[in-house]
Order: C-alpha cells, then sequence, then structure tokens
C-alpha cells in the first residue's frame, strides 16, 4: 500500500456519546498514533458514490414509503422523522471495493431513527422480504427485512453532531451494521417494501449480501517510510470487523515475516460496531535492513485473519495488512 490518503484524526465530542476513557489517557502521545482518536473529522471521512453528490433542499424534500405496506400515506417531511425517538450511537463505515489497509474505512458518531420505527408506521404486509432503498442519485440497493427490523439499523440524519453534510447523504442515510458501505446508501428519497430486488452493485457483480469481512490497518509507519536502526517506534493501525465475528479481541504484530507473533495493545475501543486502535512498541534492531510489517486480527469468535486473504471483488478484501519500510542507521 503506498503513501497513504489515511484519515487524519483529531478529537470530537458528540452529543449524547461518552468516549472511552482510553482517549484521555493517551491524549498526550496521540500524536504519533495513526489513526489519533476514535472519530474521523467530517471533512475527513472517506466518500464514495456512483456519481456526483446530490444538492437536496430539506424543505422541499419527502420520504416515501411504497410497496408492500398495509397503510398507505403521505411522504414524511424531515422534520417528522427528526421528531420521532432518536438513536446516538458510533459506527464504521467501510467501502467493500477497499484492498487491505483502511484508505476508505471511516469512524463517527451518528444519530437518526430506527428504521423500523418508520416502517411501522406504515405497516408491513407479510409477504415483505426485503427493503429497497432508491437515492436522488439513481443508486438503489435493497436489505432483507430481518435486517431492517433490528435496533441497530438507523435512518441518520446528524454525523458527528451537525445535520448530515451533503457529501454523506443529507438528509438522511441508512446505516446498516456489518455491511459494506454498498448496503449504507445516501441521499434516500423512496423506501419500498418488496419480495425481491436486484441491487445496483449486484447487476455488476458484487456480492447480494456484502458483509463486513474482518479487517487490520497499519496507520503506521507509512509504505516505504525510513525508520532509525535501534529506537523505539511506534506501530499503530485500526482493525474492525463490524460485529460480525463479536468484535475484535486481539490485534497482533510481526516483523519477521509472520515467523513470531507480538501482542498490541487495543488502547481505544466502543462498540463492536467500531474500528479499534492498537499500538505495538517495537524495539527497531540496530542492523540497517528492509523490513516487512504485517497485522493481523483475531475475533472474539476466534476467527484470526490469514496470510493468503481474499481480494475485495466481489465480496470484500480481508488478510494480513503489510507494509514495506526500511531500517536506517541513526
Amino acid at each position: 500500500m503506498k503513501r497513504r490518503t489515511f484519515i487524519k484524526l483529531s478529537a470530537i465530542g458528540a452529543a449524547g456519546m461518552v468516549l472511552p476513557l482510553q482517549l484521555e489517557a493517551q491524549a498526550a502521545e496521540s500524536s504519533l498514533l495513526w489513526p489519533s482518536t476514535l472519530i474521523t473529522p467530517t471533512a475527513d471521512f472517506y466518500i464514495l458514490q456512483i456519481g456526483k453528490p446530490v444538492e437536496i433542499n430539506a424543505a422541499h424534500w419527502r420520504l416515501a414509503v411504497t410497496g408492500l405496506i398495509e397503510k398507505p400515506a403521505a411522504p414524511l417531511p424531515l422534520e417528522d422523522i427528526t421528531a420521532m425517538d432518536a438513536v446516538t450511537t458510533m459506527r464504521t463505515l467501510k467501502c467493500i471495493g477497499d484492498a487491505f489497509g483502511t484508505e476508505q474505512m471511516s469512524n463517527a458518531t451518528w444519530k437518526g431513527v430506527r428504521l423500523r420505527d418508520v416502517l411501522q408506521k406504515f405497516g408491513v404486509k407479510a409477504e415483505a422480504k426485503v427493503v429497497v432503498f432508491r437515492c436522488a442519485d439513481g443508486y438503489h440497493t435493497a436489505i432483507p427485512l430481518a435486517n431492517a427490523m433490528r435496533d441497530e439499523t438507523l435512518l441518520a440524519y446528524q454525523m458527528n453532531g451537525e445535520p448530515l453534510p451533503t457529501e454523506h447523504g443529507f438528509p438522511i442515510r441508512l446505516l446498516n451494521p456489518g455491511h459494506y458501505g454498498t448496503k449504507n446508501p445516501k441521499w434516500i428519497v423512496n423506501i419500498q417494501l418488496a419480495v425481491q430486488h436486484e441491487s445496483y452493485w449486484e447487476k455488476r457483480g458484487w456480492d447480494a449480501i456484502a458483509a463486513v469481512k474482518l479487517a487490520t490497518a497499519i496507520g503506521t509507519p507509512n509504505e516505504g517510510e525510513k525508520i532509525k536502526a535501534g529506537t523505539t517506534y511506534t506501530v499503530s493501525g485500526a482493525a474492525f470487523d463490524a460485529g460480525n465475528h463479536g468484535g475484535i479481541k486481539t490485534v497482533e504484530v510481526s516483523v519477521d515475516y509472520g515467523q513470531t507473533w507480538q501482542e498490541a495493545e487495543i488502547w481505544a475501543k466502543d462498540t463492536p460496531l467500531a474500528w479499534v486502535l492498537w499500538k505495538w512498541e517495537w524495539q527497531v534492531p540496530e542492523s540497517a535492513e528492509p523490513v516487512e510489517i504485517y497485522a493481523r486480527a483475531t475475533a472474539n469468535d476466534g476467527l484470526t485473519q490469514d496470510e493468503i486473504g481474499i481480494e475485495a471483488e466481489p465480496v470484500g478484501a480481508t488478510g494480513y495488512h503489510t507494509v514495506d519500510a526500511e531500517i536506517v542507521a541513526s
């Protein structure tokens, strides 16, 4: 992985969110780590969509709920949605096309309403199997009805304590835990209950489930970085499983091509639906030589990342993250 356009993080507090105590304890040294806090500033959060971001006037926007519903009703204005019982939570989003590493993975606090509460206003017919989301940019995707009815599945209207920016889906986007960004659509204008649906990316060969795979990323050092011999160097990064394997249990680092592994310290974490941050203090050898740094994660269900791994297309990548660096004379 080349020099990262990796997210540069700074401490952000969000209304209703208590950040872990580990962050306060490590504040003095956080500048040595990458990422340095759990929350990605909104301006640095990764942005991907099929076209250009869509500018939407909130006063004119309405959310239509259609299809296999029992109580057809007028589309909902934004104020009707924000008046409902709200949830504030921390979530990490990751792109299914992201290779090993973290260029397209970011973390934020979000506020929104449970999708289930919106659907129940309209009633869901027994024959409905999927919930389809149609977006103002032409994008469309679907999730199983069972996923839509979970407590954790939200229609978010705030990000890091502010209204969603245009680039992140204003006025409403989906937060569908456990799944890549393809299943977390932005600029939603219509929710349809249906029996089945072939989504935008499935038509192009990508996985229909899009469940997040176990992921580890090295933030420091950068690819090709020169590290002084005989010093102590902090290797750091993030790991994430979106809760699909019970959260991250351990992260390990190897500097001898995977022959031995050293456990890193997980120094900041929140919910399993958000990434964890880790670091490992490396006593750099005295000899000047090239080095490959490996990182892998083990989840709470016992799954450990494989060296061989899986490429991103069509199901999402998993495997060791490796960085080539060079030990140089002090």
